[in-house]
């Protein structure tokens, strides 16, 4: 691949379609005729449009394959650009669903090796290189652009309008400085097929409490390391689920809280066909004798369609008591407690440890080059491909917090933002984004202006110190 294509690629990848911007508009190369000659059924060219499936149930991406055929001669001598920029297939798709959703958004392009670069919307995109295929006894160079649909409400998409448009011509003159210029341009389109997309609800009766919005077949294995530790020691947990389903659409099943366990951190890899989840327990009592089970609930389409659960056993632990600092000196009676030394010492350490604490709350400082560095690190994520708000932006909350991003968003989120250092008016505001996005995770629609309502909010919290 050119480093051309590459730079493409990456930006195409870093965008997600639902914004309306590929890339930069491309300049016409001449002026476009007002009414392109319809080249549907003259054979040379066609264009297709077939899903994948015709339904899917809601939070379950459903994907979308348009197909361009182009006859090899014709492509290779009678096209003619349609830009000024050079493309690898002098072509446009033209695609009026791509930037009015209903009912979901649109993921980012599906990349591929090899590629070829065309305009979509007057945009720059990549089309998967296919091998050529014969049809009514012609050969046909053929390219896919690859979509996926997340809906997130029930109901239909229509996809209709689609066209690719295109120029060429029957004879040509040969000039020093331009090559093959054309005599007899003829600007063209081919209609494509109309296809349907239909979101359905998941079904209310049978849900269970926990259920995060995961959607297939899956399967769920724990193992702990170690399996024997003493009192306030760190075990780490990790969880594997497996299957085929929606990865990286669902909330990772919730991790404790335990009894006599406390989550110290944790942290998700996704994988293909799978997620794995690495988390640090710390013993707090020694009664504990194993990990309890951790859970997966989801949904399986299958007729006639149940939720299930998920359930990986309980993991058996032997914990120990903490080992006593061995004595220097038993000879030596200690000191009655009613001993007035002992009296005037204890208070005045008191005192003292009283003034620092004080002290170091009113030098309260600016956010630290880690604290930046996580609303940093929520804007990089947030551009990424799969980069979904209503999951960064409670792990933000959640970092600032050293709190677990399943269970930071709670009623008394605001005063625990503002007993951290956020204005008080912030904190509310921050606390209420994070229950309006918790909402869209479970198929309620979040508003057009979230994604920037997020980053400013993030912003704001970010000249903020939010340190104890």
């Amino acid at each position: 691949m050119s480093p051309d294509h590459r730079a493409t690629l990456l930006a195409l990848l870093a965008a997600p379609l639902a914004s309306g911007t590929l890339a930069a508009k491309l300049p016409r190369s001449v002026p476009q005729a007002s009414a392109p000659r319809d080249f549907t059924d003259d054979g040379r060219v066609f264009l297709e449009l077939e899903p994948a499936t015709s339904q899917a149930h809601v939070g379950v991406p459903q994907r979308v394959e348009l197909r361009i055929g182009i006859e090899r001669g014709f492509l290779e001598s009678d096209l003619v650009p349609l830009f000024a920029r050079s493309l690898d297939l002098p072509v446009e798709v033209r695609a009026p669903w791509l930037r009015e959703p209903r009912g979901g958004r649109w993921l980012a392009l599906q990349a591929c090796a090899p590629s070829r670069t065309l305009a979509l919307d007057g945009g720059i995109a990549l089309a998967c290189a296919r091998a050529d295929i014969e049809r009514d006894g012609r050969t046909f160079a053929l390219h896919a652009l690859a979509f996926e649909w997340l809906p997130e409400s029930p109901g239909e998409l229509v996809l209709d309008g689609t066209e690719l448009r295109l120029a060429y011509a029957s004879a040509f003159d040969v000039d020093p400085f331009r090559g093959r210029v054309p005599r007899d341009r003829v600007d063209a389109r081919v209609r494509g097929p109309l296809a349907r997309l239909r979101a359905l609800a998941l079904p209310e009766q049978g849900r269970p409490p926990q259920f995060g919005g995961a959607v297939g077949n899956f399967t769920i294995l724990t193992e702990a390391e170690p399996r024997e530790v003493e009192v306030g020691g760190v075990l780490l947990l990790t969880t594997q689920i497996a299957g085929q389903g929606n990865f990286g659409h669902f909330a990772a099943p919730r991790i404790g809280p335990f009894d006599g366990l406390h989550v110290v951190s944790e942290r998700s890899e996704l994988g293909d066909g799978s997620l794995r989840i690495e988390c640090e327990l710390r013993v707090t009592e020694e009664r504990v004798r194993e990990i309890p089970p951790v859970e997966l609930a989801y949904f399986t389409p299958a007729a006639p369609g149940r939720y299930e659960i998920a359930r990986a056993p309980p993991l058996p632990l032997r914990v120990r008591r903490p080992m006593l600092p061995a004595l220097t000196d038993i000879s030596a009676p200690a000191p009655p407690l009613s001993s007035p030394l002992v009296l005037v010492v204890a208070g005045g350490l008191a005192l003292i440890a009283i003034g620092l604490v004080l002290r170091a709350r009113s030098r309260r400082g600016p956010p630290s080059a880690n604290e930046h560095a996580m609303a940093a690190d929520f804007e990089t994520r947030l551009i990424r491909p799969g980069g979904d708000v209503t999951r960064l932006y409670p792990a933000y909350l959640a970092a600032r917090l050293g709190d677990d991003p399943a269970t930071v968003v709670t009623p008394d989120l605001a005063q625990r933002l503002e007993r951290e250092g956020a204005p008080a008016e912030l904190a509310s505001r921050a606390a209420a984004l994070a229950l309006e996005l918790a909402a869209a995770n479970y198929g309620r629609k979040a508003p057009k202006d979230v994604l920037e309502r997020a980053r400013a909010t993030v912003r704001e919290l970010d000249h903020h110190s939010l340190r104890g």
